[in-house]
């Protein structure tokens, strides 16, 4: 029995058996779809991120929100802006029992917040820039004010405001605290603007834009597969089976996400969209071959069909090789949901028993014609762009930050943007020196002065910002520190001169020092000195702008100042996730080919010698031209354009298959370009269409992954229909 006959004998059952499994998955879907923006879920699995988690929760005693301050009048540094930057701390403090900190604090000092108040008032701006003028004040300001800081005036600062460093995981409560937050303070202030930058309110605010850029999207990738559609079958009735077969994949590959657990991103929520364009390119051939040669035509397409799914399955399943989880989930789900549309597709696209009359293909042997007469130009012409294309490939940037995904034209962007231009030590900027050892001992210390003189001449650390237990113990004891205590200066002055222990201080004399910290501010001691005095840790505040030259320039000099330290932070798992961007995609793409190419040259072997090698050529030179293209409009490699050289093979790969199983059955050049090209181009178009509708999102990296693979998708179709028949011929 053929595969045809076999379909339209079992047709019944198995669209019975369709209609259960989606049940099955709508009943799944009904418990609710977990959407949620985790920076953990595009993190990399390996001892420097491990490191930099266990520090989130044992170190991080407090849950930084920062509060950006941009003075209407250009000067954050008088009388009028300071009162108004201390009625914020005001109300933070009476609403939260926990103290602010901002540049109003180093001005005036130990006292109440009414006393503040009520000094600034009696202050005129010269005499607050007497108060600036001082040496002290000099080595906070970099930590609170702009770079625009000339000694005088600055036109913004950040107000620093810690809660409970147990938000970190608890991400529901965090939120409902950032919102608090803002209601409190507002926005009804005269002579300042206030921005309340909370990490979980921007996540919010990224899954909001997420959500309605795929409320618009997804409806309209559907109104264009119909256009396109009604051209290819020119009725009605085929279109609407091809979007119901598309809805129930979309609809089992949701619910097989939800039945794994996973929690919906922005990149796996573009999954829908991308099986709108792949998915109807089985309906398309499935179609096609039955108006040419009837049910004998599912035979003839069926196996083509299962190859192309099964390599695009292997280009997305290829991201699972990846440590980064959100890699792999995007992989299991594509892969999930293009086996869902082939099955479906083939159930509800093969209904028709009978022939249509052929259609004439003038455009499509003329196009033939043209190909076979230029034959020698079309291949020397792509031998020089691959060259070109090449080139361009080697010189690719890898970038990544989690708040690329914030839309450009919302206000907190331009926020954010702000805040890491003009402050040196902009919030989350942060690499840290682990410590391992008995903390007691005065050697530590000798370790710790050392580590930190080097750091002095390391380009991208922010110098005024590091925090050890050694400079926060001296902090504590200056009568010129912002935390200075007076009981502690006595104690520490009596063991400890210069930053280093006396010579006959001991162990026991360290540990009277720690536990008076603790008795002051156990939050402060808690953010650098492990509990068990152990291992501590070094925060130093940076300043790399998050470019990957310059956190590489970063790690390297970090390593050479404490030579047996563990080193991680927020900046430094950046840079690891950028060298796993790098590796997950020569690895995905290596393994696309590898296994596409067994695959094809186990299959056609018989036909012609080493035709797997031709059938992969055009799509991998696909693949160089993307990256190369990337490079040349400075689209760099991202958590999302990542995938795009190994899905330019997996996707391509699809025509390429349909090209060569059309070249061996025809034996011809003409007839194989014009027995195939319509289709090929049919579902070539829904592809581009699909994906380019991404460039409409709102969310920068999903315009950036959609053009890049409508780019690759047109490659890979280009290269296909004119250049694979003449390395088949």
């Amino acid at each position: 029995m053929s595969i045809g006959d076999f379909i339209i004998k079992n047709r019944k059952k198995f669209l019975i058996l369709i209609i259960c499994i989606t049940i099955f998955f709508i009943s799944i879907l009904s418990k609710g779809i977990k959407y949620e923006f985790e920076e953990e879920s595009f993190l990399p699995e390996n001892e420097v991120v491990k490191a930099n988690e266990r520090i989130l929760k044992e170190y991080t005693k407090e849950y930084i929100v920062p509060i950006l301050i941009k003075s209407k009048s250009g000067n954050v540094l008088n009388k009028s802006n300071l009162i108004e930057i201390l009625i914020i701390e005001k109300k933070l403090y009476e609403n939260f029992s926990v103290m602010p900190i901002s540049i109003a604090d180093i001005i005036i000092t130990n006292a109440t917040y009414e006393e503040k108040i009520k000094i600034i008032k009696k202050l005129s701006d010269k005499n607050i820039t007497q108060i600036i003028s001082l040496p002290f004040f000099k080595k906070y300001a970099s930590l609170f004010l702009s770079k625009d800081f000339n000694g005088k005036e600055a036109k913004a600062t950040i107000i620093k405001f810690g809660l409970n460093g147990s938000l970190i995981k608890n991400r529901k409560y965090a939120l409902e605290n950032e919102s608090k937050i803002s209601a409190i303070i507002g926005d009804n202030y005269k002579y300042i603007e206030v921005s309340v930058l909370g990490l979980r309110s921007i996540a919010k605010q990224i899954m909001d834009a997420n959500n309605k850029s795929l409320i618009i999207l997804l409806p309209l990738s559907f109104i264009l597969v119909v256009i396109i559609l009604i051209f290819v079958f020119g009725n009605f009735k085929d279109v609407i089976i091809s979007l119901l077969a598309l809805a129930l994949a979309i609809i089992w590959m949701i619910g097989f996400g939800c039945l794994l657990d996973f929690t919906f991103n922005p990149l796996l929520t573009s999954i829908p969209v991308l099986l709108v364009g792949l998915g109807i390119d089985y309906g398309i051939h499935i179609k096609k071959k039955i108006e040419e040669s009837g049910i004998d035509g599912v035979d003839k397409v069926a196996m083509a069909l299962f190859l192309s799914a099964f390599t695009t399955s292997i280009a997305f399943l290829s991201n699972t090789s990846s440590t980064i989880q959100s890699l792999k989930q995007f992989g299991i789900l594509s892969s999930f949901g293009i086996f869902s549309c082939l099955f479906i597709m083939l159930f509800f696209m093969t209904t028709e028993k009978e022939k249509k009359k052929k259609r004439k293909k003038e455009l499509e042997i003329k196009i033939a014609h043209f190909i076979k007469r230029n034959k020698k130009i079309i291949a020397t012409l792509t031998f020089i762009l691959t060259l070109i294309f090449s080139f361009f490939a080697l010189s690719i940037k890898a970038e990544f930050d989690m708040l690329d995904f914030l839309p450009k034209e919302m206000k907190v962007t331009h926020d954010i943007e702000y805040l890491l231009e003009n402050f040196k030590a902009a919030e989350g900027e942060e690499a840290i020196i682990v410590i391992k050892g008995d903390v007691l001992e005065p050697s530590i210390f000798k370790k710790i002065h050392n580590i930190e003189e080097n750091l002095g001449d390391d380009k991208y650390v922010v110098k005024e910002g590091i925090l050890s237990i050694s400079s926060l113990m001296e902090d504590y004891a200056d009568v010129y520190g912002i935390r200075y205590n007076k009981s502690f200066s006595l104690l520490y002055k009596k063991y400890f001169e210069n930053g280093l222990p006396k010579e006959n201080t001991t162990r026991e004399n360290i540990r009277e020092l720690y536990d008076l910290l603790y008795r002051i501010n156990p939050y402060d001691v808690k953010r650098i000195l492990h509990e068990g005095y152990d291992e501590c840790i070094i925060r130093i505040p940076t300043n790399t702008q998050k470019e990957e030259k310059n956190i590489k320039i970063l790690y390297k000099e970090l390593k050479e100042d404490c030579n047996d330290g563990l080193i991680t932070g927020g900046i430094i798992t950046s840079y690891i996730l950028l060298k796993e961007l790098r590796r997950s995609q020569i690895n995905s793409l290596m393994i696309t080919i590898l296994i596409s190419f067994i695959i094809l040259e186990s299959i056609f072997i018989r036909k012609k010698k080493l035709i797997g090698i031709i059938s992969l050529s055009p799509v991998i030179i696909s693949a160089i031209w993307i990256i190369g293209t990337m490079s040349l409009l400075n689209i760099p490699l991202t958590i999302t354009t990542i995938t795009v050289a190994s899905l330019a093979v997996g996707l391509g790969i699809d025509y390429s298959i349909h090209m060569t199983y059309s070249f061996i059955r025809e034996k011809d050049m003409i007839k194989c370009i014009s027995s195939t090209s319509i289709a090929l181009f049919g579902s070539a178009l829904t592809t581009i269409a699909s994906f380019s509708l991404l460039s409409f999102s709102f969310l920068p990296p999903l315009k950036i992954f959609g053009i890049s693979i409508a780019i690759a998708i047109s490659y890979s179709f280009l290269l296909c229909v004119f250049v694979l028949p003449i390395f088949l011929e």
